[in-house]
């Protein structure tokens, strides 16, 4: 290739493939076809069809394309067509199916098909400058199987521990407690509660679904007691103070009024709490050529972060890029006086500690 519009007519072509296996793979997730070879073995397209309640010759088709896609075996490509048996190899089987796996990775495309589902309503936002509020059940469930098995596995084990003493507040007597603000379904809040034996925590979110999920959350891993779900604002009048630790997980660029979270976080917090916020890690300031990081970020943020930032009046527009002048601003606006990387090593986010 010798020209620019050559690269990127090619690059436009790799994306349409890559759109394919996305929603394909979205597909499979959602009818239960990769659950079901996973649980029964391979099949042929009448087999799998029977197993899920689908129909045959869509199935076949979607298993075919599966296999040309290098997602699926087949154990004899030669054989008739309905006679042929495809197969979940076992990394396929681990990064499609085991929702305990830090690898498993099938919501990512359901969280695709989510932005999809609002380009409609995107298209009339950039010619109004409205907002758009989140609320899809695609967005709603992706959003937090996404995060589930991180938080669960490493927010106690491996990120937490490295701010000594936040983690040894949260291990000593008198309990703790904890406000989890932007709680989604929970797995943050469920997370610190089983690592944390002693805690009390309390999450808050605005969708009163997601409240009821991360409700059954907690009472299925056996932490319902010791954490409460509230649908309600961080800045309600009816919330006591006085928490330990204060927390906000990759939720405050999504808010449309964040410097009155952050002041609400300020007034929750006790004299010698701590106050957390968890972002994208993204560049000090808008750079060219971006890093990968800021390039995903910038998407996320066209498609959805952006819109739900904009949402009532004076809503600030923060978008996804989150970065250390902003939030330093916002901090200082809500009476705070410093933000610090609180040091704890991430790909994707950074944890800042936020302080009076």
């Amino acid at each position: 290739m010798n020209s620019d519009a050559e690269r990127l007519a090619a690059r436009i072509a790799d994306a349409s493939l890559a759109v394919h296996d996305v929603l394909t793979i979205y597909l499979g997730e959602r009818l239960g076809l990769y659950d079901a070879l996973a649980a029964g073995g391979p099949a042929t397209a009448d087999d799998l069809a029977g197993r899920t309640g689908t129909h045959p010759r869509y199935v076949r088709e979607w298993l075919e394309h599966q296999a040309a896609a290098g997602i699926l075996g087949c154990e004899d490509p030669a054989a008739p067509a309905e006679r042929r048996r495809f197969l979940l190899p076992p990394a396929a089987a681990e990064v499609l199916t085991e929702r305990e796996s830090l690898l498993w990775s099938a919501a990512r495309p359901r969280s695709l098909v989510a932005l999809a589902q609002k380009l409609p309503a995107l298209l009339e936002a950039f010619r109004t400058g409205e907002g758009i509020p989140d609320g899809t059940d695609d967005a709603r469930t992706a959003q937090a199987d996404l995060g589930r098995a991180a938080f669960l596995r490493l927010l106690a084990t491996e990120w937490l521990p490295r701010i000594a003493d936040v983690d040894g507040r949260l291990r000593s007597e008198p309990p703790a407690r904890v406000l989890d603000v932007g709680c989604g379904a929970g797995w943050a809040s469920i997370a610190l509660a089983r690592g944390y034996p002693l805690v009390r925590v309390d999450g808050l979110d605005f969708d009163p679904l997601s409240v009821g999920t991360a409700r059954a959350n907690a009472d299925a891993h056996g932490v319902g007691a010791r954490v409460a779900f509230h649908a309600a604002d961080a800045a309600s009048p009816d919330l006591p103070g006085g928490y330990d630790l204060v927390v906000a997980f990759e939720s405050l660029h999504d808010m449309p009024r964040p410097v009155e979270a952050l002041a609400a976080m300020r007034r929750l917090v006790a004299p010698a709490g701590t106050v957390l916020v968890v972002e994208e890690k993204v560049g000090e300031a808008f750079t060219l050529p971006a890093s990968p990081n800021d390039r995903l970020n910038y998407g996320w943020s066209v498609l959805t972060c952006l819109p739900s930032a904009m949402c009532g009046p004076g809503a600030a527009g923060t978008g996804t890029l989150l970065r250390r002048e902003t939030l330093l601003r916002y901090a200082r606006e809500a009476g705070f006086s410093s933000i610090e990387d609180a040091g704890v090593p991430h790909d994707a986010w950074t944890f800042w500690r936020v302080t009076s």
